[in-house]
């Protein structure tokens, strides 16, 4: 039932995107998502403690709200990143990015096999931290909507 419901969740969150980047842009979005997702994530840890225990639909609900918040936030960037590279450079800067992000994947669930053996709370705290933390440097990243892809590095350094 929750590969069902994570699975579900990311159709809303996709069709939001449409609507949200063009009215809002890519910057503020890629940041309301990477903070909806670290809020959610950490919100997981409600389950460790005695409050959450015996209440499965606590951690359901935050789960599915980092799960909306990443799936948001994964769908503004492969949009946004290749706006980002002038054009003799889009195609290998895209790879490079891509290729980070294969490894992160890669990584993730080893990384947290070995984390919950040290607490179990530090997985969706160290990633949701991540994720908050990772909003951050979006905010001086240049604004893209409405704006010609550029060609050359010199236009991006006008932004």
């Amino acid at each position: 039932m929750n590969t069902f419901l994570m699975s579900i969740v990311e159709l809303p969150a996709y069709l939001g995107v449409v609507f949200i980047v063009h009215r809002y842009g890519r910057r503020w979005p890629i940041v309301g998502f990477q903070l909806l997702a670290g809020a959610g994530l950490i919100a997981c840890v409600v389950e460790l403690t005695d409050y959450g225990r015996g209440h499965n639909w606590i951690n359901v609900a935050t789960a599915l709200t980092g799960k909306f918040g990443i799936s948001g936030s994964y769908a503004v960037i492969n949009l946004y990143g290749p706006e980002l590279f002038p054009t003799k450079m889009r195609s290998t800067g895209v790879a490079i990015c891509r290729v980070s992000e294969i490894i992160g994947q890669i990584l993730v669930p080893y990384s947290s096999f070995y984390l919950v053996k040290i607490a179990a709370w530090l997985p969706p705290v160290l990633f949701g931290g991540l994720a908050i933390l990772m909003s951050i440097p979006v905010v001086i990243l240049p604004e893209t909507r409405g704006r010609p892809l550029p060609e050359t590095v010199e236009e991006i350094e006008k932004w």
